[in-house]
């Protein structure tokens, strides 16, 4: 018996070797000759006979190239041949930086408690071409904009809440941006906080440098399921500005002003935020059999509408569980009713709300209930339990004992019969009533075949018509001269964004209201004097509204107002609170003075 034993073992420990030499982790690109700021791919791939769940991944080092994406997750299983085969892979887009020969290092790995590492793959790098520079933006950005994914827990309970947090980080002028792809919640419950048109911007300093931060997602996760869950990368485009090379510079222009130093270009650059794991665990102790996965802290109460009925008359039986957690994976307990009741299937309603950093809610079953039989009819009271995570216990709420007291009603069906669910599946909603009396009777007047109801339905038709041709051909001919509709209407988007100014300075947001200011500005300018952004300057500006006749004043007054946006833009704290209030009535002022010099 013990060599059989020792056999088993020895076979066992075979296949454990022979499984352990088949798995493999290794390196590769895309291409080992690049250029300086063009995109390629990187990828880290393991391979094994078994589905694989890695217990820890760690990229190696890349400062030598910019980041665009990942890591990406994916991952393949096969059945060939009778074999099977698990593969999982971690893919980067990645720039290089500079020209010169580059190593990228080691990824590590841990599996089943083993590591596993990669080779070292070494990248030619060529010096990028006019072509090659002027077709990559990503170098020039460089890590001055990135977007950072981060929980405010990283272990959690199943069906307990945590937050995770999309910030946007920026050294560059970011004229918009929008998600490309949202990320996956697979295990998760998802509710999104609802997020501002237009965060808000705050600054934070990294390595020493500053940057301007915007948090542009909030969603509230709560694991429906145990294990290390992933959560992958979101996806945002943005549209950048960038400034045009400079074949000089100023030593005292210090903050490299693109308006008044050069043109703008805008370029659209993809970016991913970092992917995320969770390690999720399971609800401690022993669960009782009425627990239904509600995780929080909960309240349940039950109510009828009246305790005293009539045979066929409906009774409605109110459940409401209520409180803060994972409220939309609640299920409310079903009671049991007598059996002379007949009973419906629930109406259930939820409502959600997000208050702060806590989703919050309530979901309601309401049964109708209609009583056959005369007496006192016992509804026993009714159990939830919900798990709380303030006690780590199992919490049991129970509704309240109802008794009905049922009287005799009309005899509505004789012998016994009642009527179906079927003839009653309204009752409640929308019942409608036989009319017993007929009421007053009206004679019907004469009709007429040639009225005036007849004349002006054969006239106003044409009528109607030819007014909506004009009027269409009037749209279509002011909608085809797309920059003369932008300049009539450039006024009105000035003061459109002169409010949102004043929205923001009201909140005490210095930055993002002289930010508002300078593009309520220079966009009435681009609008109205029908000028491309990108071709766009403060001189070129004054000398064009100097051909259409503005007073030198008025100009003066323009420059002044915009340098002093644009500095207080970029060192905030430099002006006072009446200063900026100032600063809003001067922009109005200088607009509709503009406005009535252009408009003689």
């Amino acid at each position: 018996m013990s060599i059989v034993r020792h056999i088993v073992l020895i076979a066992v420990a075979g296949i454990s070797i022979v499984a352990a030499q088949s798995v493999s982790f290794r390196a590769s690109v895309a291409s080992s000759r690049v250029s300086v700021g063009e995109q390629f791919q990187l990828t880290f791939s393991l391979t094994s006979p078994q589905s694989v769940s890695p217990d820890k991944f760690q990229a190696p080092d890349l400062s030598a190239f910019v980041v665009m994406s990942g890591p990406m997750q994916s991952s393949q299983y096969q059945w060939i041949n009778g074999r099977a085969s698990s593969s999982l892979s971690y893919v980067y887009v990645i720039a290089a930086r500079k020209a010169g020969k580059a190593t990228i290092g080691p990824a590590m790995l841990e599996l089943d408690g083993k590591s596993y590492k990669t080779e070292p793959l070494q990248i030619e790098v060529a010096v990028a071409s006019a072509s090659q520079k002027a077709s990559g933006p990503a170098q020039e950005i460089g890590n001055n904009l990135f977007i950072r994914a981060s929980t405010d827990k990283r272990r959690v309970r199943q069906g307990e809440q945590f937050i995770l947090t999309y910030k946007l980080y920026t050294r560059v002028s970011i004229e918009n941006y929008f998600i490309a792809r949202a990320p996956t919640f697979e295990g998760f419950w998802a509710e999104d906080f609802e997020q501002p048109k237009s965060p808000e911007v705050t600054t934070e300093t990294i390595e020493g440098k500053q940057y301007r931060v915007a948090t542009i997602k909030r969603t509230a996760l709560f694991a429906t399921q145990t294990g290390t869950l992933k959560i992958s990368p979101l996806e945002v485009r943005c549209a950048v500005q960038l400034q045009a090379r400079r074949t000089n510079t100023d030593p005292f222009d210090i903050f490299n002003d693109p308006v008044f130093s050069g043109r703008l270009r805008t370029e659209e650059v993809d970016f991913s935020s970092n992917a995320l794991s969770i390690t999720v665990d399971p609800l401690t102790g022993d669960p009782p059999p009425e627990f239904a996965g509600a995780v929080g802290s909960f309240s349940f109460s039950g109510s009828v509408d009246k305790k005293e009925t009539k045979t066929g008359d409906p009774v409605t039986l109110k459940l409401v569980v209520s409180g803060t957690g994972n409220i939309k994976l609640v299920a409310v307990p079903k009671p049991v009713f007598p059996g002379d009741i007949e009973t419906y299937d629930p109406k259930v309603t939820e409502e959600i709300q997000r208050d702060g950093n806590q989703i919050r809610g309530k979901k309601t079953a309401e049964y109708l209930l209609i009583p056959r039989n005369a007496g006192v009819r016992v509804i026993e009271p009714v159990s939830f339990v919900y798990y709380d995570l303030g006690r780590g216990t199992y919490v049991t709420l129970a509704s309240q004992r109802f008794s009905l007291d049922i009287a005799q009603g009309k005899d509505i069906a004789s012998g016994g019969v009642f009527a179906s669910k079927e003839d009653i599946r309204l009752l409640g909603e929308d019942i409608r009533f036989l009319k017993l009396s007929p009421g007053s009777i009206q004679p019907a007047e004469e009709f007429s075949v040639v009225g005036d109801w007849i004349i002006a339905g054969f006239i106003l038709p044409p009528l109607l018509f030819f007014g909506a041709f004009a009027y269409r051909k009037r749209q279509e001919s002011l909608l085809g001269d797309a920059p003369l509709l932008r300049s009539q209407k450039a006024g009105k988007e000035a003061s459109r964004r002169l409010k949102t100014a004043e929205k923001r300075l009201a909140r005490g947001n210095a930055e993002s209201y002289h930010s508002e200011i300078s593009k309520a500005l220079f966009g009435y300018l681009v609008n109205k004097l029908r000028i491309s952004r990108a071709s766009l300057t403060l001189e070129l500006a004054v000398e064009t509204l100097k051909t259409y006749g503005v007073p030198d004043e008025i100009t003066k007054q323009l420059r002044a107002c915009i340098e002093r946006a644009e500095f207080a833009r970029f060192a905030p704290g430099s002006d006072s609170q009446g200063a900026r209030k100032d600063l809003l009535d001067r922009a109005k002022d200088i607009i509709g003075a503009i406005e009535k010099e252009l408009n003689r």
